[in-house]
This record gives C-alpha cells, structure tokens and sequence, in this order.
C-alpha cells in the first residue's frame, strides 16, 4: 500500500489537503486506490498523519505500507515506544506534536503489525505517483 498526500489553500484561506491511497497486491498489480478530502489542517505533518491512520485502517495484519513522510515513518519504527514510555514527550520533556493523531497511529500498531516503509523514489515510483494522483483528485 502506498500513501500520498497534496495540500491547497480551501476558501477561507484554510490549509486543505488531500490524501490517495493505492493498494498493490503481492504480484504488484493494482487492486484498490482511493482518496480523501481533508479539511482545515493545521499544517502537513498533520495531514501526513491522517494519511496513515486513514492506510493503517485498511490494512491487514503482516501488510507493508509505504509513505514518503520521513516524520510518519520514523515516528512508527523509531520514536513511538520511547514517547509512550515518556508519557508523551519528546527526549527534551516538550510534548510530542499531534499526540492524539500517534494515539491512533499506536492504536492500530498494537492490533496487527503493519510493516511502515520509507517509499524509495526510484523503485516505488510508479506506485507513488499513482497515490500522488489520487491525492491530488481528492481536491
């Protein structure tokens, strides 16, 4: 499964954006693809948040996810267990950022294993871009 997102400017001003999911099976034939619009974001790492809530929902136990957020990536594989251990903060005891969107993140991780991947933008291009289009249809 890979995840993208885009954002806009909504009418008011607002930060808008939208995320496409395109699910490949295990031959690497597309076999689902979908998009959502999301309203007033406070900024992209959000957005990149609900992206992989929004994949993690979908997913089956054993599944690989890939995302080209750093931030979404590293926080599952790196920095989840050590801010749950932390009560939530950060190694400098700040809060962590969109706490309630990694609750989730944390929620669906502790009810099947997701295999949460960096997309390479060379041998995932193809599938990126197709996430990206959907994305992008999505506003």
């Amino acid at each position: 499964m890979y995840i993208a997102i885009t954002t806009s400017k909504g009418n008011a001003s607002n930060l808008q954006g939208g995320l496409g999911i395109s699910v490949y099976n295990y031959d690497g034939q597309l076999v689902d693809e979908n998009n959502l619009l999301v309203g007033e974001i406070a900024d992209c790492a959000e957005l990149e948040l609900i992206a992989l809530i929004e994949a993690m929902a979908y997913t089956r136990d054993g599944d690989c996810l890939y995302s080209s957020s750093e931030y979404c990536v590293k926080g599952v594989n790196e920095w989840l267990g050590n801010w749950k251990a932390k009560e939530w903060r950060k190694f400098d005891k700040t809060p962590v950022a969109n706490r309630h969107l990694w609750q989730q993140v944390d929620i669906h991780r502790a009810n099947k294993f997701v295999d949460v991947n960096r997309a390479d933008k060379f041998g995932d291009f193809e599938q990126m871009v197709r996430a990206g289009s959907m994305a992008r249809e999505a506003i």
